[in-house]
């Protein structure tokens, strides 16, 4: 079998730690439940993090690589619920479980001037909505707020937006009693109406609430009652999933049910004009594919005149009536007409049967996740697929197994405040190796190990056997046994100094299977390419000695012994 050069350069680098984005590929088994339901990476000295392992179908340079990918994966495949960053390689940069409970909508967002990582933490057990609370992390992942919705009501987990006014959007859900002779039930029953509610956070008091029960009708819904609306069945007619608040003071949200957008007074609250669903209002231009979303999910402002959403398209009783797709739409107020700039289709045409997020990403791309679809894609603006993403076996796909309510991209530093975890542990070529991990932490730009033949050592007495750039989550160093008994890694800024220590860990506990190191032993992977010059130079050498010694061979003298013609 012939290997061309490039092939021995990513061999090469392979196995020399050296990252590259391999060509895009369909990993058949993990795509058909080779590797599980939930197939995961695994780190020696992290045994106890659950992180998904990727399978890139697509990638493309075009794709935005500055940013993370952020996720809540979740599902009855999993361990439990996790908030998660990886970074533009699949690698983990942060995860957490958050005190066991369930997480949604992992987000950065901008308060007073500062980042934060924004997520709900709850209940989700409570009619497709949510009983909890809004966290707030800073860039050490200390708790810094802990948001709850006003009036004593419980904050749901579809939707929270800060505002650069300071307040915070909240979707709340809460049931109510209601006349359903409407919706063919001639008695009073429970119903689960939407609120919107805009908090303050210094406060926690809101300055402006929003109930669709005071303008929708249940007969506008296209989720039938059934056996709803009894006992403690609340129906949920709305289902409201995310808000927006645009330049003017005004709201726009989406309702799960209607199918519909409603953009809303933000002063008195009244209803300015409805896209979609029964009650449309607008025009469309588009031969119907404008207004004909339903389901859907995530519906923003970009711009004055543009709006994205997330169409589903399907729901679980209904999975197969259409394609799901991102729906980029220029809305005209005042000719009150509609048309579609950009639609967005997987290609693996998948059906996104609850949840899922559009974000317009800052270079024009297009992100969707697909929500109860562990799937990920970005677009170019005009539609065209760039990188695609499982976070999770295809052939699973609609089984709730592994899911995320949504997946956005978006820039963050983190400084934990924990300590590096390590561990000496056997590779898959069964040697011994130092691995250290450090969970959260983005600033790290090299490894550093140290030792020391006193667990007492003053730092000065640690002394430097080896560094190496990080190149991802967990970075290795190899043992050898003339290393001192004690080890440790320095975690280093590339501006040059410490960020972080490991606790010391005993060679001692495995000296007796190391062996001593002789020849070059080049860790520092600034010198990768001085690595495989001198494999090359060798393999030259190597060759120039054997060509010596075939033409030596070929030229040697001819001499021969006369042979006697008859027998002694």
């Amino acid at each position: 079998m012939r290997l061309s050069w490039a092939s021995f350069l990513v061999a090469v680098g392979a196995v020399n730690g050296i990252p590259s984005k391999p060509p895009s590929s369909y990993d058949f088994g993990y795509e058909h439940n080779a590797y599980g339901s939930h197939p995961l990476t695994v780190f020696k000295s992290a045994a106890e993090l659950e992180v998904p392992k990727l399978d890139v179908l697509q990638y493309s340079k075009a794709c935005e690589s500055s940013l993370y990918t952020l996720m809540t994966p979740r599902g009855g495949a999993t361990r439990e619920p996790q908030a998660t960053i990886l970074d533009s390689n699949g690698d983990l940069i942060w995860t957490s479980s958050w005190q066991g409970q369930q997480l949604y909508n992992l987000m950065v967002q901008e308060y007073r001037g500062e980042k934060y990582l924004t997520f709900w933490a709850g209940n989700d057990a409570v009619g497709g909505h949510g009983a909890g609370t809004i966290i707030m992390l800073d860039k050490t992942y200390t708790l810094f707020k802990e948001v709850r919705a006003a009036n004593g009501l419980d904050a749901d987990l579809h939707d929270f937006r800060i505002t650069d006014a300071g307040t915070a959007l909240i979707t709340v859900y809460e049931v109510v009693q209601r006349d359903l002779s409407e919706v063919g039930k001639k008695k009073i029953g429970p119903v689960w109406d939407c609120l919107i509610q805009e908090v303050d956070l210094e406060t926690g008091q809101a300055v402006f609430q929003w109930r669709a029960l005071d303008h929708w009708n249940l007969a506008d819904s296209f989720r039938e009652i059934g056996d709803d609306g009894e006992g403690d069945r609340a129906y949920d007619f709305f289902h409201m999933n995310s808000i927006d608040k645009d330049s003017r003071g005004n709201y726009l949200t989406s309702s799960r049910y209607m199918h519909s957008l409603t953009y809303i007074n933000g002063t008195t609250g009244e209803v300015i004009w409805i896209l979609g669903g029964k009650r449309n209002m607008f025009r469309d231009l588009s031969n119907n594919t404008a207004t004909n979303f339903a389901y859907q999910h995530d519906a923003r402002w970009s711009g004055n005149d543009t709006i994205t959403l997330f169409d589903n398209g399907v729901d679980d009783v209904h999975r197969d009536i259409a394609d799901t797709r991102g729906l980029k739409l220029k809305i005209d107020e005042n000719n009150m007409t509609v048309s579609v700039v950009a639609e967005y289709f997987n290609p693996h045409k998948i059906h996104g049967i609850s949840q899922g997020s559009f974000q317009s990403l800052s270079n024009g791309n297009v992100l969707l996740g697909y929500g109860n679809s562990a799937a990920f894609t970005e677009f170019a603006s005009n539609g065209d697929v760039l990188c695609d993403t499982h976070f999770g076996p295809e052939s699973r796909f609609g089984t709730a197994e592994v899911q995320s309510y949504r997946v956005y991209k978006y820039e963050w530093h983190g400084w934990p405040t924990t300590t590096p975890s390590s561990a000496i542990r056997r590779n898959s070529s069964r040697h011994w190796n130092f691995y250290v991990t450090w969970n959260g932490a983005t600033e790290v730009s090299k490894w550093i190990l140290q030792g020391s033949n006193s667990i007492n050592a003053t730092n000065e007495d640690w002394k430097e056997l080896t560094r190496t750039k990080r190149l991802g989550f967990e970075t290795e160093f190899e043992l050898v046994k003339s290393y001192p008994r004690y080890l440790r890694a320095v975690a280093v800024h590339s501006e040059g100094h410490m960020l972080g220590v490991s606790e010391a860990l005993d060679k001692r506990t495995v000296e007796d299977q190391l062996v001593y190191s002789y020849g070059f032993n080049f860790m520092d992977y600034d010198a990768w390419t001085i690595q495989i010059a001198m494999s090359c130079g060798g393999l030259l050498v190597v060759g120039l000695l054997f060509r010596v010694g075939f033409v030596a061979w070929r030229n040697r003298p001819k001499a021969y012994r006369q042979l006697p013609t008859t027998p002694n």
